[in-house]
């Protein structure tokens, strides 16, 4: 926040004094985490400034992830759309709809740098926009529009930002742009396979083919088994989280675009099949048809692939993070421009509380000074063993003391129970802050 471009640089001083406070606090509303009214004050008086917008702040953020690439060779970019609801707000000017026009909500298009070892590094790409209320139910004439005026067109102004920000300030890295169903776009596939770059998106339909089956998936179905292998499956809303033993088939294939957008155009890409032909009673079958511009030739080539697109969930549970961990949604702002400022705020503490999350399964190892401070470590050492730090104590590993704090979170730390996961942790750190507070009050 202190590199934002803002002609005021009293502006600055207050950004960096407005992130601290809600990396503190961050499910409090704004006047819940201020250490005063003053500062709730200011934090108002910021957001409602005319000379204060967004676009200085995700800069500076972006600007901070593409530095971090430098250290890595190869960096995967996940890419998703969230909606943001605000019901019930009357007097909050700007917001658009989705699903139907009583849901007012704004949409928010991300692009999260990720470590192939799932360490966070940061946003590479945000777009916040909200659908007029009126283009509700006109999607057969949105369908005529060209595409750079679809809102379809957001996956190729993602990887064009994120590209731009590797290219200014880590030319050497080499991106792996992932998407789920929903970046399966013709103008999509054509562009990042043209590029120097890789990709890996979840097929959606099933594309035309120049095969003897002239479709995707009767293809891929007759194509030979790799690898059998077992793999986890994140828990949904009414499954929980599984072992699912699936088949992994792979293919080259020359992709024909679609008809009436450009009936003469193919790409040549490689896909990944991975299926399970024999799900447990009740629960959804995995079948995940991946695009890919990555080799494929072998088993553990397809299977990096097939790990390569697991890592998405880390930008589902930044979005998780963003709404119920910051509380976004429940702002009370009165127009589009001051949520979307605060936005940048919530979204850099989100990242922060991924990075945590994963650092003790990243890096496990490095001491956990690399996140908390001197008195920090020493006052949850202290509270979780219940007796003063010894003498001449090392601090402990990241994984240590992520442990520890997931106690304050209600994580009870069995031999099964893994390590906590980001819900855990943003309740703890907040418990924990008070250990803090309480400390500084009587020392």
């Amino acid at each position: 926040m202190g590199a934002a471009e803002f002609r005021d640089k009293r502006h600055n001083q207050r950004a960096i004094q407005m992130l601290a406070q809600k990396a503190l606090r961050p499910t409090d509303s704004i006047p819940q985490g201020a250490d005063a009214p003053a500062d709730a004050k200011g934090t108002y008086r910021f957001l409602e400034n005319k000379r204060v917008s967004a676009e200085p702040l995700w800069k500076s953020m972006h600007e901070e992830t593409a530095r971090a690439l430098s250290d890595t060779s190869q960096v995967y970019v996940l890419y998703d759309t969230t909606a943001l609801m605000f019901s019930n707000r009357p007097a909050t000017k700007g917001l658009g709809t989705v699903k139907g026009l009583k849901c007012e909500a704004l949409l928010m298009h991300s692009g999260l740098a990720v470590r192939p070892d799932g360490h966070v590094l940061g946003l590479l790409h945000n777009a916040v926009w909200a659908r007029p209320p009126e283009e509700f139910g006109k999607t057969v004439e949105r369908r005529q529009l060209p595409f750079e005026e679809k809102e379809s067109a957001k996956w190729t102004r993602g990887v064009a930002e994120a590209t731009a920000w590797r290219d200014q300030h880590s030319p050497a890295t080499r991106l792996v742009h992932i998407m789920d169903r929903e970046g399966d776009v013709w103008q999509v596939l054509r562009e990042l396979a043209a590029s120097d770059d890789a990709m890996v998106i979840r097929c959606a339909q099933d594309r035309s083919v120049q095969t003897e089956h002239k479709r995707i998936r009767p293809h891929m179905a007759a194509q030979p088994v790799l690898k059998r292998q077992r793999i986890d499956v994140p828990r949904k809303k009414d499954q929980p989280a599984r072992r699912a033993s699936v088949d992994v088939r792979a293919a080259e294939v020359t992709v024909c675009a679609p008809k009436r957008v450009a009936p003469d155009e193919t790409v040549r890409l490689c896909a990944v099949w991975v299926h399970e032909p024999s799900p447990p009673a009740g629960a959804e079958p995995l079948d995940w048809l991946l695009w890919t511009t990555l080799p494929v030739d072998t088993a553990k080539q397809a299977m990096a692939v097939v790990k390569a697109y697991k890592r998405r969930w880390r930008i589902e549970d930044f979005h998780l993070t963003l709404k119920s961990g910051c509380r976004i949604e429940d702002s009370q702002l009165k127009t589009v421009g001051r949520i979307e400022t605060w936005l940048t705020f919530c979204s850099a503490v989100a990242v922060r509380l991924l990075q945590l999350t994963h650092w003790a399964r990243s890096d496990p190892d490095a001491p956990c000074t690399e996140v908390l401070s001197d008195l920090e470590w020493r006052l949850l050492w202290s509270h979780h063993h219940r007796r003063p730090v010894p003498p001449g104590r090392p601090p402990p590993t990241i994984r240590e003391a992520v442990l520890m704090l997931g106690r304050l979170g209600g994580h009870l730390g069995r031999k099964g129970d893994g390590l906590p996961g980001v819900r855990c942790l943003w309740k703890a750190w907040t418990r924990f802050q008070l250990l803090v507070d309480g400390y500084h009050i009587n020392p």
